[in-house]
């Protein structure tokens, strides 16, 4: 009894970025992890080709995430700053929700009139399926994606009052829900085969979950939401602004290789490259984690000119993300037949090891950036974005759709990395080192 009173006590004196990094690794690898198990159940469920429209819309998330326009990762730097300062971010709050209802508002009635057309675009390959034609697929999940992105930006304010276990657990609920559900469905429902089905149950358990958090941090703000602070609304969006744009690049870099490959590869194709894609994810997912969880701590570090911490944890993140990625490339590389037999017993993927090498590449190269881009964000060094970024989704659109009609997905991976190597992997770190160098030189 007394060893587990001091467990409990030594539990409580974790330092609050290390709870929520801790809780971040395990949801994020129970939901890497559900995301790779729930290939197989929804291959059943679905079949190969309408499997791959499946991924091609859910791959529509990233651009849905785009519709707070910033406001999320804008309200966790003002709540840090705020605590660090130990001022009230109240007026924060009440400017972010009265600025998510008009967004919400105004995206789904675009959606409204674009929804249509951009399923024929993207899937008019696939036309010859009979739910295609008939039902607005990506009209009913884009409602649903913009509710729900709308309403994660709660999960940015718990990070910034370092209560980040929330934001990370609520979600990993809400794949086991999921994954439940898609289990139920391909076991015992009668109809099979529907991809908007499958969709609704990887998508409306999280916006439930994420209802309930947010009703909780701005329930108070609701009784003086027509009380306009337009001051404090201008300088939320200010530096939402600056976010969006560098999310608008990041996904033109990073989210478009399904919009090409519905274009430039075959079904088959598709689901491999997904599949393969989603392991390295959960190798990824670790790391950021990790980085979302010290993105609040970087913020403070700056605020109190601690550089030297800082140093320390750039080096940390980046060499313990390195380790995760080759140590998992070796690991799937040797088991991977035993995998994807497990995963896709009826797909006919069997991947070389230069796709590996280039899976391998690509994440090593993401680690490197992303480690210096999250440190530059919390403390609010964002030009340098707008002049990296657009370049490299310009490189990284052109080189993956030329490649890719020529080497199919293995192009897809070799324009991700061109596109990493000709930009952010070289000028976040110069960018980072440059100023660490004149804080320090400020500070003396």
């Amino acid at each position: 009894m007394q060893k587990f009173e001091n467990i409990l006590i030594r539990f409580k004196h974790l330092p609050r970025h290390l709870l929520v990094a801790a809780s971040a690794w395990i949801a994020k690898i129970i939901t890497a992890l559900i995301s790779i198990i729930s290939v197989r159940t929804l291959l059943f469920y679905l079949g190969e080709e309408r499997y791959a429209v499946y991924v091609i819309v859910y791959s529509l998330v990233g651009w849905f995430s785009l519709c707070d326009l910033g406001i999320g990762s804008a309200l966790q730097n003002f709540i840090s700053e705020c605590r660090a300062k130990n001022e009230s971010y109240s007026k924060y709050l009440r400017a972010a929700l009265q600025v998510a209802i008009t967004l919400c508002i105004v995206f789904i009635i675009l959606l409204f009139f674009i929804s249509i057309f951009i399923q024929k675009i993207l899937l008019n390959k696939y036309f010859y399926i009979n739910e295609i034609q008939t039902i607005n697929i990506i009209g009913i999940i884009g409602v649903i994606l913009i509710l729900s992105v709308l309403l994660n930006i709660v999960y940015r304010a718990y990070y910034a009052l370092q209560k980040g276990y929330i934001s990370n657990v609520l979600p990993a609920i809400a794949m086991i829900i999921s994954m439940s559900l898609i289990v139920l469905f391909n076991r015992y429902f009668p109809i099979r085969e529907s991809i908007l089905t499958a969709l609704l149950i990887f998508t409306i358990p999280q916006l439930a979950t994420s209802a309930i958090p947010f009703v909780k941090i701005f329930k108070s703000e609701v009784k003086n939401i027509f009380n306009f602070d337009f001051p404090v609304i201008k300088e939320l969006m200010t530096r939402a602004f600056k976010f969006s744009g560098l999310a608008i690049t990041a996904t033109l870099t990073m989210g478009i290789d399904y919009i090409i490959m519905s274009k430039t590869s075959d079904a088959a194709g598709i689901t491999e490259y997904n599949i393969l894609n989603k392991f390295f994810m959960l190798f990824i997912f670790v790391h950021s984690a990790v980085l979302i969880a010290a993105c609040p701590v970087f913020s403070e570090l700056n605020i109190k000119s601690q550089f030297p911490v800082i140093k320390n944890m750039l080096t940390k993140y980046i060499s313990f993300g390195f380790i995760i990625i080759l140590s998992g490339t070796l690991l799937f590389y040797v088991f991977s037949d035993d995998a994807i037999g497990i995963l896709a017993p009826n797909a006919n993927i069997k991947p070389t090891l230069t796709i590996f090498i280039l899976f391998a590449i690509l994440y090593i190269s993401r680690i490197w950036s992303d480690t210096f881009a999250v440190f530059l964000q919390s403390v609010n060094v964002l030009k340098i974005f707008w002049i990296c970024t657009p370049v490299q989704a310009f490189i990284s659109i052109a080189s993956q759709y030329f490649l890719s009609i020529k080497y199919g997905i293995n192009g897809i991976l070799l324009g991700l990395i061109i596109s990493f190597l000709l930009t952010s992997c070289w000028i976040l770190p110069y960018k980072a080192h440059k100023f660490i160098k004149k804080r320090i030189a400020n500070a003396i």
